[in-house]
């Protein structure tokens, strides 16, 4: 990418930049009264392949449900219904992680889900209220899709659950299950204007590595691949939208392995650091440079300039209730030139969470942006956490040779 995660020439600044997954409340469509569809311990079946968009039609006692939340998607009822299972059960609510563990096996490949749930004695009109509040609290790029699940508990409390993402792009089957060393092709369709695209690999072992991808007049994306070793790898297409590059599809394809049947939580290397003296963007830096240590690397060193930038890209995007590299203050690479700052090589993170550990895993997550936390070359960072009126950390990250 000009912008983006890709090999420039020596001379040229290298952007790295990338977006996380936000974790917000959302609502979802499957029958009323009907009986969960697993039970605590059933193991998770995945699709045997993964693609979208996953067309049907809403119950019609939904329908009118998703003129708030958004177009009905088949998938995401899917993963709905697990959410109000877990509700039924009394667990709360997916943490992102889960909720993106049940998205890859439902075989929906969009990114960013927002989840919902709610119950008690609800009518129509107060649900399609608090889907509306909830719809306005993040600004949509794309299409947004939607599912939705509602149950009745034996004592007649209605359950609403529901996750709903913006897609931004389709992605044509994939399979789920391959061998070790056999070429892929990734397909599918943007749904926005793309300046550029390309995929990013995440395996069992080693650095994330990138794979050109071509996309055409029409929006249509190509990106030829082999995956070299055997394990579960993370396929992620990014392109560089309005608001900067940012992942708009993700797929796990496990070679020679099976898919685990459950999900297990797994924290960040350098997680446990987020304890210590300090606001946030203290703990912040923390897990950063301990994961870097994981793998070998320096801590970053702290640049003034680099976190003024990291705490004003923060507060924009909560102005803006929107992920991006550019809402409205330029990309970072204006952002930089503006204060007077040069780097060879440079990138950005950003990422919102219901807290800062959470942010971190999820970057870590991200094969794009463990390649910036990761990448020897950053010698500094500028970072911020700023909290939104909901309570969630808004995170930026600037990295610097």
């Amino acid at each position: 990418m000009t912008r983006g995660h890709g090999a420039h020439p020596a001379r040229a600044t290298r952007w790295i930049i990338a977006t996380c997954i936000a974790a917000g409340r959302c609502a979802g469509s499957a029958p009323a009264n009907a009986a969960p569809p697993l039970g605590a311990d059933a193991p998770l079946p995945w699709r045997a392949t993964t693609s979208s968009p996953s067309p049907g039609q809403p119950r019609t006692d939904s329908s009118a449900l998703f003129a708030t939340c958004g177009a009905y998607d088949a998938t995401l009822t899917q993963v709905a219904s697990r959410i109000a299972l877990r509700q039924v059960r009394g667990e709360g609510l997916a943490p992102p992680e889960e909720l993106s563990f049940l998205m890859r096996a439902s075989g929906q490949p969009h990114v960013w889900p927002r989840a919902f749930s709610v119950e008690g004695g609800l009518d129509d009109d107060d649900l399609a209220l608090r889907l509306t509040r909830w719809s306005k609290a993040v600004t949509s790029q794309g299409e947004r899709r939607c599912g939705l699940a509602q149950w009745h508990k034996a004592d007649g409390t209605r359950l609403v659950a529901a996750v709903a993402v913006d897609a931004i792009a389709d992605l044509d089957p994939l399979p789920t299950l391959v061998r070790p060393g056999q070429w892929l092709t990734a397909t599918g369709r943007m749904l926005v204007p793309v300046h550029e695209a390309k995929v990013v690999l995440l395996g069992p072992r080693g650095l994330p590595r990138a794979a050109v991808a071509t996309v055409d007049d029409r929006g249509r994306f190509r990106s030829t691949f082999s995956l070299d070793k055997p394990g579960k790898w993370l396929v992620q297409v990014l392109a560089t939208t309005a608001t900067g590059p940012r992942p708009v599809l993700e797929a796990y394809v496990f070679a020679a392995d099976a898919p685990p049947t459950r999900f297990i939580a797994q924290p960040a290397p350098g997680e446990d650091a987020e304890r210590g003296p300090g606001d946030a963007t203290s703990a912040m830096r923390r897990m950063m440079d301990a994961a870097r240590a994981t793998e070998g690397l320096s801590p970053l060193a702290p640049d003034a300039t680099l976190d003024q930038l990291a705490r004003e890209h923060a507060a924009r995007m909560v102005a803006a209730k929107t992920l991006g590299h550019d809402v409205g203050g330029g990309d970072p690479g204006a952002r930089m030139r503006d204060a007077g700052l040069r780097a060879q090589a440079a990138g950005e993170n950003v990422a919102v969470a219901a807290t800062v550990a959470r942010a971190h895993r999820a970057l870590w997550s991200s094969p794009s942006h463990r390649g910036n936390l990761l990448d020897g070359r950053f010698k500094r960072a500028g970072v911020a956490v700023t909290t939104g009126d909901d309570g969630r950390a808004w995170v930026a990250v600037l990295f610097a040779d």
